[in-house]
């Protein structure tokens, strides 16, 4: 699994100032084009395309027969394949993903993540809870990959009714005796779900299932559970997981359009105020360069050309003159969004990438805005 920590390595790893090569691939398997490998084929137009307008380089031609004797040896099973290759570092990795990315080859300073930081951002960590009376399926749903983590099931006796009059006082034993095993099966899919938090940290919570076993759960959550509780859907305890997938993605979607516009809010609410918060390219470059942001913003998709200085390492919005800070040398830095979010996570902050009405929203403000620590 490609989580934050691998990220986060292969962002270390390659900021050298030798350049790295970072391959994307399309390997679904359903697709005809990709069936007996055709992603090799794929791999190599887009390492041929690279070559010709980088030049000749012995190191560009070095990393890609080392990215290609990956891709030779990858045995496809997901969506899309990232490669990072750094010869200086020895870094040659691979990584399957069940996320679709668009096909493309970088050969830049620093390993081309922007992708995946903006997945990440979009495909949060989903724990879901499939339950009935009796029967409790655990999951854990990350970039688009489900999961499941275990399968309990409790000794929860069948309702009954009787129909004789004589027979009410046994009837509302049984009832009670019958709640009281529901009631027991909730608090120990609970329990489950405490462990699962241990083991698989997660951002979010679905509980799913019959309404009646769902909304009894969701009730007896504790409070710090609760305040992961992004709803309830209901579905067959025994539904096969792709249809478990597809409904959750589909909540998730929807309940991410809905986080973003709310935080876009309140980043606005704080921009009319005066408060912490700051918009416009410049702007949020500057707090960047201050550590100062908390949580970083931008449309999906924003391109920005700005400028690192090659000696305090400051970023700029303009790719030319002299460094405001130290004075010196700016280069021309193309992926300066890829850059930004690096940064801002490295220095303990987040990164949100906004879509849909969000985006619509902030497009005044240059697309772009962060919130500050201080």
């Amino acid at each position: 699994m490609l989580g934050r920590g691998v990220l986060s390595r292969l962002h270390t790893l390659t900021q050298q100032k030798t350049l790295t090569l970072t391959l994307y691939l399309d390997i679904d398997q359903n697709k005809t084009a990709n069936r007996r490998r055709g992603f090799e084929v794929q791999a190599e137009a887009l390492l041929k395309d690279l070559r010709s307008s980088h030049g000749r380089s012995v190191r560009l031609d070095k990393a890609a027969e080392i990215a290609l004797g990956l891709v030779h040896k990858l045995r496809p099973a997901g969506k899309a394949a990232l490669v990072v290759v750094h010869p200086e570092t020895d870094l040659q990795e691979i990584f399957q993903l069940e996320v679709p990315f668009a096909a493309s080859a970088h050969w830049r300073r620093g390993a081309f993540l922007r992708p995946i930081v903006e997945a990440m951002d979009e495909y949060e960590r989903y724990a879901v809870v499939l339950t009935d009376a009796k029967r409790a399926r655990l999951f854990t749903v990350f970039m688009g990959e489900l999961t499941e983590h275990e399968d309990l099931i409790s000794e929860t006796s069948q309702r009954t009714r009787s129909m004789g009059a004589d027979q009410m006082r046994a009837q509302k034993r049984r009832d009670r005796r019958h709640d009281e095993e529901v009631a027991l099966h909730a608090k120990k899919v609970i329990d489950a779900i405490h462990d699962l938090a241990l083991h698989e940290p997660f951002d979010r919570l679905i509980v799913a299932g019959t309404p009646k076993a769902s909304s009894q759960l969701a009730r007896l959550l504790p409070k710090r559970l609760r305040g992961k509780l992004t709803g309830t859907v209901s579905m067959s305890v025994g539904a096969p997981q792709k249809e478990v997938l597809k409904k959750i993605l589909s909540v998730q979607h929807k309940m991410e359009r809905e986080q973003e516009s709310l935080l876009v809010e309140g980043v606005l609410a704080e921009l009319h105020d005066g408060g912490k918060a700051v918009a416009d390219f410049a702007s949020v470059l500057d707090a960047v360069n201050q550590g100062r942001v908390w949580k970083l913003f931008y449309a999906k998709g924003l391109k920005k050309v700005g400028g690192e200085c090659s000696d305090c390492g400051s970023y700029a919005p303009d790719p030319t003159g002299p460094c405001t800070y130290c004075g010196g040398s700016v280069q021309r830095l193309p992926q300066c969004v890829d850059r930004l979010t690096q940064s801002v996570m490295e220095m303990g902050g987040q990164v949100e990438v906004i879509d849909g009405p969000a985006a619509r929203a902030l497009a005044p403000h240059g697309e772009i805005a962060a919130l500050l620590r201080y």
